[in-house]
């Protein structure tokens, strides 16, 4: 049996989230992995049972060190709105500085894999989120509406100043995030 070699692994981890980046999750062939990290295809077996195990265990891994890194770098004592912006500003940092990784992720959870992940993570990182809308509810700060709707309004807005980050149009600089929160600010706001 062949011994792990972390090098390797991390390795064939970065190559696939570039392959996902590049061809999506579909255009992942477990040949064409091994051949761009430069193994034998039987190597990868070694460090995953198979391409599922591959892609759930890469989005969770990425899931994971996220979450806890937010936790990590939450601050509990501040206004409901200057956390939530601190939180939405360390989100939009690591979506446009990993932006492969979150096509990762986000081509994950509009998979059928998605079904496939443990209850823990993907409710992890969603009771971070449920209890920060469930603050500023209780604060009665933002709008009482399904916490789906205000997640929906969150994400897009998200999504959409990491996009204008990427194509240049929007700086990650105080004044551009500015009015990127205080459009979110004043869809959520009560």
């Amino acid at each position: 049996m062949k011994l792990k070699d972390a090098e390797k692994k991390d390795a064939i981890n970065a190559k696939i989230v570039d392959i996902v980046y590049e061809k999506g999750i579909a255009g992942v062939k477990m040949m064409d992995l091994a051949c761009k990290v430069g193994v034998c295809p039987s190597t990868l077996y070694v460090y995953y049972k198979s391409k599922e195990d591959l892609i759930l265990s890469i989005f969770t891994d990425l899931v994971s060190n996220h979450t806890e890194e937010f936790r990590s770098n939450l601050v509990l004592d501040i206004p409901f709105k200057l956390k939530l912006k601190k939180i939405w500003l360390q989100w939009l940092h690591f979506s446009v500085n990993n932006f492969k990784e979150m096509n990762f992720i986000q081509q994950v959870k509009q998979s059928p894999y998605m079904d496939k992940l443990p209850k823990e993570i993907t409710e992890g990182k969603l009771q971070l989120s449920t209890d920060l809308i469930a603050e500023g509810k209780r604060q009665q700060l933002i709008k009482d509406v399904p916490n789906a709707v205000l997640f929906s309004l969150v994400e897009s807005n998200l999504k959409q100043t990491t996009e204008l980050i990427l194509d240049k149009q929007l700086s990650l600089n105080e004044k551009d995030m500015d009015m990127m929160f205080t459009f979110l600010w004043d869809a959520i706001k009560r």
